[in-house]
Formats: C-alpha cells, sequence, structure tokens
C-alpha cells in the first residue's frame, strides 16, 4: 500500500496542533506572571521596611544625640506626624537629600505620597547615652 506523503507535507498544521500549542504558551504566561507579581510584592515590602528601619534608626539617632535633652523628648513623644518628622528629620539621608516632610520623604524614596501617613510613635529614652559634660565627640555624617 503506498502512501501519499506529498499531499500531507503542505496541508501545514492541522486545529489541534494550533490549540494544544496555545493552550500551553498561555499556562507558561500564567505562570509567568504569577511569579512576577509575587516578585513585585516582596520588593514592594522590602522598600516599606527599608523605609520604616531608616525611620527608626533617625528615632534612635535623636535620642543618642548629646543635644538631645528631656524636654525635647518630651516632645517628640507629645507631636505626631510631620511634627515628629520635623524632630528627626536631621538625621535622616535618602539619595543624599534630607527630606522636608514626610511626604518628601516619600518622593525621594520613589512612593507615591498620596494616601499616606506616619506615625511614628514614642521613643524611648531609657537607652540613651548618659548626659556629655565635656564638649560632646564630632558627629559625622549628620548637621
Amino acid at each position: 500500500m503506498k502512501r501519499n506523503y506529498r499531499a500531507r507535507a503542505n496541508s501545514g498544521f492541522t486545529i489541534v496542533e494550533l490549540i494544544v500549542v496555545v493552550t500551553v504558551i498561555g499556562l507558561l504566561a500564567a505562570l509567568a506572571v504569577g511569579a512576577y507579581n509575587t516578585v513585585v510584592n516582596q520588593a514592594k515590602t522590602t522598600k516599606s521596611l527599608a523605609l520604616v528601619n531608616t525611620l527608626s534608626t533617625a528615632k534612635s539617632l535623636f535620642v543618642a544625640d548629646p543635644a538631645t535633652t528631656e524636654t525635647m523628648i518630651q516632645a517628640f513623644n507629645a507631636a505626631t506626624g510631620d511634627a515628629q518628622f520635623a524632630m528627626i528629620a536631621k538625621y535622616i539621608r535618602v539619595n543624599g537629600a534630607i527630606p522636608t516632610d514626610s511626604a518628601n520623604l516619600l518622593a525621594l524614596s520613589g512612593f507615591p505620597a498620596a494616601g499616606v501617613a506616619f506615625t511614628l510613635g514614642q521613643v524611648d529614652d531609657t537607652n540613651a547615652a548618659p548626659p556629655v559634660t565635656d564638649s560632646p565627640p564630632a558627629v559625622t555624617g549628620y548637621p
């Protein structure tokens, strides 16, 4: 029995083959989009944690600064939002710039500022350095 292979070679792909290929490509695309969303969310979380750590470090530097008095700490704890931020802003650097307020900090950090509010909380002065009676050492990197 002799078959005509030439006619089959010129016929192209069958509809079943095309459906299988499109289905496989669709499944791979769905997996790739899911993985991409996971990576983007992890990056946003990491960026947010870095910003929180920056603010936490600024609060610690504020308390440890020899120029910070008990009255300043009480004023910080009584303040909220940008009033607190203004007291610790000199300890924050974002890309070499000192942010002027929390919205500016977000802008410098690459966050959208709309709808974000800061609540920094109180500082704990129990671990603060004892008052310095001599001239304090020079702190580099801060004004």
